[in-house]
């Protein structure tokens, strides 16, 4: 080590301990690198350092090799879904729609466009359903002057006493 090497190394050991700690540890510090340099350590021999690379270069083949692999599988696995949707939307999206086919056939069996006239049955539960909406757009909510004549209004009084009462007792 070189003498501003020593110093550098003093002044940092110096900021964490005390002078004379700082020293010492120096001085140890200073002795383990002269029984690094007087004992250096062994060199792996040229036969080690080929096997190890051969080792290398065939574990990184392997690994290119996996991943290629898997990179194939997942790009077929994604044209045979985007193969899949495509033949589902050719078959949803045909030409000739279904409501078509069934209306031809209803008005070949009845002898006419107006299917619901010439079926009695068809007539009356048309009649009942018209009958149903007359009653379900008569209950629309009318403002009156007085709130209380509503069956909104009367539901939510009846609320506020209930829970007024339940809460009281």
């Amino acid at each position: 080590m070189n003498d501003s090497g020593k110093e550098n190394l003093k002044e940092l050991l110096a900021g964490f301990m005390d002078e004379v700690s700082a020293r010492e540890a120096a001085q140890d510090i200073e002795k383990g690198d002269e029984l690094f340099r007087a004992n250096p350590a062994p060199q792996p021999s040229e036969a080690l350092l080929a096997e190890v690379r051969t080792k290398m270069m065939l574990a990184a083949r392997r690994r290119q090799a996996v991943t290629l692999h898997r990179r194939i599988w997942a790009m077929a696995a994604v044209a045979a879904a985007i193969m899949i949707t495509l033949a589902a939307a050719v078959k949803l999206y045909d030409k000739q729609p279904i409501e078509q086919t069934q209306v031809k056939y209803a008005s070949a069996i009845w002898g006419s466009e107006d299917t619901a006239a010439d079926d009695t049955d068809l007539t009356v539960i048309a009649a009942e359903v018209e009958s149903i909406e007359n009653e379900l757009s008569g209950v629309q909510l009318t403002e009156n002057t007085n709130a209380q004549s509503t069956d909104i209004g009367d539901l939510e009084t009846e609320l506020i006493e209930t829970s007024g009462d339940f809460w009281k007792g």
